[in-house]
């Protein structure tokens, strides 16, 4: 008996974490459209940032007030699945170009499929769901004029979304004003808006963050719809209840 009580409780708690969702906040990423709507943007936007046609993405954005000369930094490490320049079926100039991106003062690229090019990225750790990252680096911006912006940072898929990407960020800094939650301490988004797939995660991820013991992850791969996961842990529970009728049946005793 202990030996079922055992099995039949990791199932349980299987079916608990299937239920949870995994981490909390993540969603599916939207569309190109939806994303734009979402940070103020004009339609078509991310588009004519001419990396391709941007299919679908996610970001979280805040709104900040700054000074003229105001600094922003913040530690980035962009993964795909995309396949590296010059080795998918389109050659050099078929490549796809995922790309991440930040919207203010002005919206720009700032790191995409191309980073390091020629050398490949390095791989990402397994668990990831990633093949592909670029590492840690820092990105600074400096604000020229003063005023209230809407500081969105995000990820985009282009031409197709079959290949999702990502962007991890941490230990973001803004001189000359001020920002909400900047090292994503809370455990999640407090002080941020998020629109598609945006959570917060450890080390356990399988990239430890640069400062603290949080970062964000933006993530244009898609999160299972509520349905398939209570059919999944509907599989769970039915799973134990065999298991545990065959191994009741098996310990009852045989008439002589």
């Amino acid at each position: 008996m202990p030996r079922i009580q055992l099995l039949t409780g990791w199932l349980a708690f299987a079916v608990l974490l299937v239920l949870a969702g995994g981490e909390a906040g993540a969603q599916s990423p939207v569309t190109e459209s939806q994303l734009e709507t979402a940070l103020g943007l004009n339609q078509s936007d991310l588009t004519g940032l001419n990396n391709g046609p941007a299919t679908s993405g996610s970001a979280i954005s805040q709104s900040i007030t700054v000074s003229a000369g105001a600094t922003l930094t913040f530690d980035y490490n962009f993964l795909t699945n995309a396949p590296p320049p010059g080795t998918g079926p389109g050659g050099l100039l078929g490549a796809l170009d995922p790309f991440a991106f930040i919207t203010s003062p002005t919206l720009t690229d700032f790191v995409d499929n191309y980073y390091n090019y020629p050398v490949p990225m390095a791989a990402a750790p397994t668990g990831t769901g990633f093949l592909y990252q670029s590492g840690y680096n820092s990105f600074s911006e400096t604000f020229a004029n003063a005023g209230t912006y809407t500081l969105g940072i995000g990820v985009a898929n282009v031409t197709t979304d079959s290949y999702s990407s990502a962007l991890l960020v941490d230990n973001f800094a803004l001189t000359g004003g001020t920002l909400n939650n900047p090292m994503f301490a809370t455990g999640d988004f407090t002080g941020w808006s998020t629109v598609g797939n945006a959570s917060v995660v450890m080390s356990s991820f399988g990239i430890p963050p640069t400062n603290g013991t949080y970062e964000g992850l933006i993530s244009t791969a898609s999160v299972p719809e509520p349905s398939a996961l209570v059919l999944l842990a509907t599989g769970l529970i039915g799973a134990a209840v065999v298991v545990r009728r065959r191994v009741s049946r098996q310990a009852k005793p045989h008439a002589i």
